[in-house]
């Protein structure tokens, strides 16, 4: 169960100075309503929608629930948005963080975030989390090579035990920052760093010991790339060029996001291997009514490949790995993994209410992974090309405005994928 606690409402949003979409706010929001209900009348400053610099707006979501990998967990998730210049000239900059403990001795701490100096100067990419935590394992490639009988997914948290999956308990530290300098409209050029580090890593369904010992995907991968299967980090810099037209970070009504990253992951900077990955991402945002412009389609692609060296097998690329773990709705975080992965996602946004308060999506995405060929004892695993095995998804899903000037949506998803995969998804801000 999910619940969710409104602790505070304030002025900040974004206008559109090119006034190519007029600048849009919508009549109402989730706090006005509950303003109304208590007979309270709206009292602050600003009250019209329009943005204010310097107002923060925050949100607590706590997240009640179970199953059977981590028995009960219970947490608290924030989200925080504020204007640092001029909002005429000045994105909205988000963050948001979570905090998840179980009764099974687990633990998952997130921030992450966008930040936008004033005129856009400079655009800040921040991912952490850092845990001691559960997640299922499917061997690598798209393709139905290994059967396996699909999960539940809550929000990120599995739901059901999975017949056919391997899963894996481990630590896991995780820093990726980005800093981009505008270097003409639109245009930014920087440097990241990027760590990915597990250790006391368990391979939960391995037994060597056995009279037929049992293994895993990620213990054969390990053993065949001289990877201790117990722990492994890679440390690199990035080389990122972006083009970012939108007209807000959080719920764009037009625009796109471009970005070109190639990551270095050298030995010096503490990997394990040497190894280098090209991670290409594209958003793009159509709107469908210049009255309303919240009446759209949207686009997402993530194409991550490894081009040289080695990289350990929960470092490869994998589905909803991406900053926000959302890409590709319908499977599991990493329920695809491979030295090349790629998914493509298109959203149809419309608002529902006249007033703005309730609006809706329809989503399919399509997600294509590699795998080069393996042997493991008697099994042999053949080599799979990108697009030679693609796995389809898609759903709808509602939303509810929080809060109309900072365009921080309730989202809340239900998304089905292919041999009966499917999962709920509850967050604060659009999916991409």
């Amino acid at each position: 169960m999910l619940l969710f606690l409104l602790s505070q409402f304030s002025a900040a949003g974004q206008i559109d100075a090119s006034n190519t979409v007029r600048p849009y706010v919508d009549l109402t929001d989730l706090g006005a309503v509950i303003r109304e209900l208590r007979g309270k009348k709206d009292t602050t400053k600003n009250n019209s929608g329009r943005p204010v610099r310097g107002k923060l707006m925050k949100f607590i979501v706590p997240v009640f629930g179970s199953n059977p990998y981590l028995g009960v967990f219970y947490g608290v998730g924030g989200t925080g948005a504020i204007f640092l210049g001029d909002p005429t000239t000045t994105s909205i900059s988000s963050m948001t963080g979570s905090v998840l403990f179980t009764t099974k001795d687990q633990f998952v701490a997130t921030i992450k975030g966008t930040i936008m100096t004033p005129d856009n100067g400079w655009e800040m990419l921040a991912d952490f989390k850092y845990s001691f935590f559960t997640e299922n394992t499917y061997g690598l490639g798209s393709d139905y090579n290994q059967p396996i009988q699909e999960s539940w997914d809550w929000g990120g948290i599995i739901t059901s035990g999975v017949g056919g999956a391997q899963p894996m308990t481990f630590n896991q530290f995780k820093l990726y920052y980005t800093a981009l300098r505008q270097v003409s409209k639109g245009f930014y050029a920087g440097i990241g760093y990027h760590l990915d580090y597990h250790y006391k890593i368990q391979d939960q369904t391995l037994d060597l010991a056995a009279t037929n010992p049992v293994i895993t995907s990620h213990y054969v991968y390990s053993v065949d790339k001289s990877f201790d299967p117990e722990h492994y980090a890679t440390s690199g810099t990035s080389f990122n060029f972006v083009f970012d037209s939108r007209d807000h970070t959080v719920s764009p009504y037009k625009g796109a996001f471009l970005q070109f990253s190639y990551r270095v992951n050298p030995t010096f900077l503490g990997s394990v291997r040497e190894s280098q990955q090209l991670y290409l991402e594209a958003r793009v945002y159509k709107a469908l009514s210049q009255e309303r412009p919240r009446h759209l389609i949207g686009f997402w692609g993530i194409a991550h490949l490894v081009t040289s060296g080695e990289v350990p097998y929960m470092h490869l690329p994998a589905n909803a790995y991406d900053m926000r773990n959302r890409i590709g709705r319908g499977y599991v975080a990493g329920r695809f993994r491979g030295p090349g992965w790629v998914t493509a996602e298109t959203e149809y946004r419309f608002p529902i209410s006249h007033n703005g308060l309730f609006g809706g999506v329809v989503f399919g995405s399509v997600t294509t992974t590699s795998r080069e060929a393996y042997t493991a004892g008697t099994q042999s695993v053949p080599k799979l090309n990108l697009f030679e095995a693609t796995r389809p998804a898609g759903g709808f899903g509602a939303r509810v405005m929080l809060n109309r000037t900072g365009r921080l949506n309730l989202a809340m998803d239900m998304a089905f994928g292919g041999k009966g995969a499917k999962g709920f998804y509850f967050a604060v801000g659009e999916t991409f």
